[in-house]
């Protein structure tokens, strides 16, 4: 039986990413958090290659976040004043 417990600082995409694979490997861990509430951002989006699938495709979430992401349509991507 393993006795570690890690402490994981910031409850975003990694740190939470980072307890779920603790946890798979029976570890403990306390994820810390600053924030008091979850953020609600209108939106945001975020990006994943192929890599990221695959990483979370090992921790198990892969499936489920298939069923409601949106693949991209183009890879170009336009920022202020017309520069790409």
């Amino acid at each position: 039986m393993n006795d570690d417990e890690v402490v994981i600082i910031g409850a975003g995409i990694c740190g939470l990413a980072t307890a779920l694979a603790l946890h798979k490997k029976g570890i403990k861990s306390l994820v810390m958090e600053r924030a008091e509430s979850l953020r609600n951002v209108t939106g945001a989006a975020i990006g994943i290659r192929p890599n990221g699938w695959r990483a979370l495709d090992q921790l198990g979430v892969a499936e489920t976040l298939r069923r409601t992401a949106i693949p991209l349509q183009r890879k170009l991507v336009k920022l202020h004043q017309n520069r790409r």
